[in-house]
């Protein structure tokens, strides 16, 4: 799960964000990532579809042992 305030990638067509870096603010009820986003060498604020938005953690989780399940 990705957290409040977390730094996270943006992939944005319309935006054109390929891979930019920010920070989840939150996730609104209508429908929006509120996210900041570094780009063009400042921070701004910004409100995302979440239906044509992907948002990654920006660094990957720590790996998980497997669990052997006996069949």
């Amino acid at each position: 799960m990705i957290e409040r305030e977390a730094a996270i990638r943006v992939y944005n067509e319309v935006l054109g964000a390929k891979g930019a870096t920010g920070k989840l603010v939150r996730v609104a009820p209508e429908g929006f990532y509120e996210v900041t986003l570094a780009m063009q060498g400042g921070n701004y604020t910004t409100l995302l579809p979440v239906a044509s938005t992907v948002i990654m953690a920006a660094k990957p989780e720590p790996e998980v042992t497997p669990i052997e399940v006996e069949r």
